[in-house]
Formats: structure tokens, sequence, C-alpha cells
């Protein structure tokens, strides 16, 4: 699908990022050079979960897209229900009535990037949705769950191949203050 850019178009790469991995920036890359770096927009979801498998606060999740992507734009979006840990679909209306209410307040057109047709369908309901890099092809598989198997193990080695330089400290270090609340 041709997709043309324009003043009022963004292009969202919508998340957890817990944490930012190498698929997350196979993802991002691909978005700046197609569309250039203003026409781009991430937007952290779950933003005010903290939990098993959002062992990261907002703002350290930003911290480690902006320690990539110094000058790219981040924008939380709060969940509906924060307390939980795995999405069970009662909420999705809420969840879109959320984007379409932060896109029209920004008065923009929001098409939505995903690794599959699976993790675009919900946005699909109400957005237009893109697929830049099929997560399903070799070597796009990244898991933010195994990222944080590692991060539990300890394996440096592991992490080292998931994550980027300058992700690795920050998400080392988060991961172990989470761990600190349990």
């Amino acid at each position: 699908m041709l997709i043309e850019t324009s003043p009022r178009r963004r292009f969202v790469l919508l998340g957890r990022f817990a944490p930012l991995h190498l698929g997350h920036q196979k993802s991002i890359d691909s978005l700046i050079d197609r569309f250039g770096l203003s026409q781009v927009l991430i937007i952290i979801g779950s933003s005010s979960s903290y939990n098993s498998r959002t062992p990261y606060s907002y703002e350290e999740r930003r911290q480690m897209i902006l320690a990539v992507y110094p000058q790219i734009e981040v924008l939380p979006l709060p969940d509906t229900h924060p307390s939980l840990i795995h999405f069970d679909g009662q909420s999705n209306s809420q969840w879109l009535d959320s984007l379409e209410s932060l896109q029209n307040s920004r008065g923009e057109q929001f098409v939505f990037i995903g690794g599959s047709q699976e993790d675009l369908a919900i946005l699909a309901e109400r957005f237009k949705t893109l697929i830049l890099v099929d997560r399903h092809q070799l070597g796009h598989d990244y898991s933010a769950t195994e990222v944080r198997e590692a991060l539990d193990r300890g394996d440096i080695t592991t992490l080292s191949s998931l994550l980027s330089p300058p992700v690795l400290p920050l998400a080392i270090a988060g991961y172990q203050r989470f761990q600190k609340t349990l």
C-alpha cells in the first residue's frame, strides 16, 4: 500500500518498549529512512504501568529511545487499566478512543506501523496501518520477553545481541530498580 507523507500525517510506532530492543530499532530506522524524522512519532503505550511485563517507568523507556534517537518525538499513552499485566481485550474501545483523542488534539492523521497484521488488527479498526518490517522474517523476530528473561539471568551476552550499546546500561539499571520493588 502506498501512503504518501504530508505535513498533517504522522507515522507512528506504538509499543511498550520494555525495553527498547533491536527489533524496535529496525522499525524506527525504517520509518525514518522512508518518511523522514519529522514525520515519525513514537508512542509509549502502558506508560502508567509498572509490572513484570512493563518493568520500566515511562521516563526510563523514553530515555532509552532518546539515547538512540535524540531528536525523535516521544509521547506517553497511559493504560485504561494499568493493573493488568496482560491485555484482556475488554478495554480496546477505550484505548482506541484515547488514541483518536490524541490524534485529534494534535490535528494530525496517524498511520500506525507494525510488524504483522496481528500486531495491527485492533488499530486497523480505526486507523490506517502499514507493515514496514515484517517481524516474522528471519532476523526480525526480536522479543522484549526474551530480553527480560536474559535480564533475569544476568545474561550479558544475550542482552548484547538484543540491545544496542546505548540502551544496554539503561535497561539493566532500570530492571534492577524494578527488581528491588518486588
